[in-house]
C-alpha cells in the first residue's frame, strides 16, 4: 500500500502542461500508466517519444531523469576550470623547433602529457628561445603536478619576450589553484603593467578576489572582462556565483541568462538557477531548473537536489520515490532516505537505512548519530545511550569525521568538546577553510562573541595567505 502512495504522490507533481498537443497528452498518460504499473521500461520509452518532439516537456523530462540511473557527480567545471592560455600553431621560424612544438600541442590536446613533455623539451633543444614551447612545457608540468618546474618554464618564456604575457597568466592561475594568493596578485599586476587591456588578467583577478571573499572587487574585475571581451562567457557564470554569494539573486539570474545564451547545454548553469530560486523560496521554478539540469547531466548530485526540492514542496513520498529510484545507493543516499522516513514517522525504515548507511563504504559518524536520534524519538533510552557511547569511542580520521563529531557535540550542547574536536581537525588540516567555518558556526550557536571574532580573524588569515 505504501508503495502505491509514494507513486501516486510522485505522479501528482509531473502533470501535463495545459498547452500540450493531444498526441503528447496521450503519450504522457501512457507513460504515467506504465509508471504506476511498475513497467518502467515502457514508461521510459513513451517519455522519450515525447521528448523527440517536445524536448522541454517537464513531465517527460522528469520521468526520463528518475527512470535512468544517475552517473557520476557535478564536475563544477565552469567555476573551477582553468583557462590554460596556450596559443597554438605559432611559429618561431626554426623549422625543427616549430614541428616538435606542434607535435607537443597535439599530444597535450590528447592528454598525453608525458610524451607532450618530451616533444616540448625537444623543441627547446632546437631553439632555446621558443617562448611558445616554454609556455607549453610549463602547462604540461602543471598537469603533471610538478609546480616548481612549471613555474620555471613560465618565467623563462616571459624573460625571453616580456610582451608575451600568456605564461604569466598561466602562472597566476597555478598560484591561485595552490592558494598562493599574494604571489598570484603580484604576477597579475605585472601582466596589467604590460597590457592594461588583458582580459585574462582581469578574469583571474576576479577569481582571486572571489576566493578571498572580496566580492565587490571581484564584480568589478569580471565586469571589466565582459567589456574587454564580450564573447568570453566565463565571467558571466562567475559573476552569477558572486551575486549568489552576496544574496543578490535577481542579478545572479539575469547574468546566468547571458551565460546560457552562449552555453545553452551547460547543466551547471541550470543548477545555479535552481540554487537561486531555492534561496528565493520559489520552489516550483527551482524544480523546473533542477529537472532541466538533470536532463542534460543525470548525475547523483542533481538527483539529490530533486529529492530535496520535493521535500521543500512537502512531497516527502515523492522524495522517497526519487531516492529509491537509485540502484545500489551509497551511504549519502541512504542517509537522506532515512531523513525522509523520519519525516514520514516511519521509524523502522529510518533505522534500517541509517544503519546501512553507517555500515557502508562512506561511513560517517553523523549516520550513527541519526540512529541515536531515532531511538530518542521513540523513547528507547537504552539504545539511545548505547549509540551515544559508541559515538564517543569513534577516532576521527577524515576532515568530515571531525566536522561530524564537532556538530554532534554541539547538538548535544557540549560546546567544549565541539570546539576541542574542530580544533583537532584544524591541527590536522590547517588550510581546510570549511573546518574554520564550522568552528564559527559553533561559536555563533553559543553566542560566544570572542570566539566568533577570533575565528573570523583566522579565516581572514587563511584567505589572505
Amino acid at each position: 500500500m505504501k508503495k502505491h502512495i509514494v507513486l501516486l504522490s510522485l505522479m501528482a507533481f509531473i502533470s501535463l502542461p495545459a498547452c500540450a498537443t493531444d498526441v503528447v497528452e496521450d503519450y504522457f498518460d501512457m507513460a504515467k500508466n506504465f509508471y504506476r504499473a511498475g513497467d518502467y521500461s515502457q514508461s521510459l520509452e513513451y517519455a522519450n517519444q515525447i521528448l523527440k518532439t517536445s524536448p522541454t516537456h517537464f513531465g517527460a523530462n522528469y520521468l526520463n531523469v528518475i527512470l535512468t540511473q544517475p552517473v557520476g557527480s557535478i564536475d563544477d567545471l565552469n567555476l573551477n576550470k582553468t583557462i590554460n592560455i596556450r596559443p597554438t600553431g605559432l611559429k618561431t621560424g626554426v623549422k625543427e623547433s616549430d614541428e616538435y612544438n606542434f607535435k607537443g600541442e597535439e599530444l597535450y590536446s590528447k592528454k598525453d602529457y608525458l610524451n607532450a613533455k618530451t616533444a616540448f623539451q625537444t623543441s627547446i633543444k632546437y631553439n632555446i628561445r621558443n617562448i611558445y614551447a616554454y609556455n607549453n612545457l610549463g602547462l604540461t608540468y602543471w598537469k603533471l603536478g610538478k609546480y616548481s618546474q612549471a613555474k620555471k618554464m613560465f618565467e623563462k618564456s616571459y624573460r625571453i619576450n616580456n610582451s608575451f604575457v600568456a605564461p604569466l597568466n598561466n602562472s597566476a592561475q597555478m598560484l591561485i589553484e595552490n592558494k598562493e594568493y599574494k604571489s598570484a596578485y603580484q604576477v597579475l599586476t605585472k601582466v596589467l603593467q604590460n597590457n592594461k587591456n588583458d582580459y585574462c588578467a582581469y578574469y583571474l583577478l576576479g577569481l582571486l578576489n572571489k576566493e578571498q571573499g572580496k566580492y565587490q572587487q571581484a564584480i568589478k574585475c569580471f565586469n571589466q572582462v565582459t567589456l574587454l571581451s564580450p564573447k568570453f562567457s566565463l565571467p558571466y557564470i562567475q559573476l552569477a556565483d558572486v551575486y549568489y554569494l552576496t544574496k543578490d539573486y535577481s542579478w545572479s539570474n539575469s547574468t546566468l541568462d547571458k551565460y546560457i545564451a552562449f552555453n545553452p547545454k551547460d547543466d551547471y548553469a541550470y543548477f545555479m538557477l535552481y540554487r537561486n530560486y531555492l534561496a528565493m523560496k520559489d520552489y516550483h521554478v527551482a524544480k523546473n531548473y533542477i529537472v532541466k539540469a538533470a536532463s542534460i547531466n543525470n548525475c547523483l548530485d542533481y538527483r539529490f537536489c530533486l529529492a530535496e526540492i520535493e521535500k521543500y514542496l512537502d512531497n516527502i513520498c515523492g522524495a522517497v520515490a526519487v531516492l529509491k529510484s537509485i540502484n545500489n545507493p551509497n551511504s549519502e543516499v541512504l542517509n537522506e532516505l532515512g531523513n525522509c522516513y523520519v519525516q514520514l514517522k516511519d521509524y523502522d525504515s529510518a533505522l534500517a537505512v541509517y544503519n546501512k548507511a553507517y555500515e557502508g563504504e562512506q561511513s560517517r559518524p553523523i549516520y550513527l548519530y541519526n540512529v541515536a536520534k531515532v531511538y530518542q524519538k521513540i523513547n528507547d533510552v537504552t539504545n539511545y545511550k548505547k549509540i551515544i557511547k559508541d559515538i564517543e569511542l569513534i577516532v576521527p580520521d577524515t576532515d568530515k569525521d571531525y566536522i561530524d563529531l564537532a556538530y554532534i557535540n554541539s547538538d548535544l550542547n557540549n560546546k567544549k568538546c565541539a570546539i576541542d574536536m574542530i580544533n583537532l581537525g584544524i591541527k590536522k588540516y590547517p588550510l581546510n577553510i570549511e573546518l574554520y567555518r564550522v568552528k564559527l558556526n559553533i561559536y555563533s550557536k553559543f553566542s560566544d562573541n570572542e570566539g566568533i571574532l577570533k575565528t573570523k580573524r583566522e579565516i581572514d588569515r587563511i584567505l589572505n595567505k
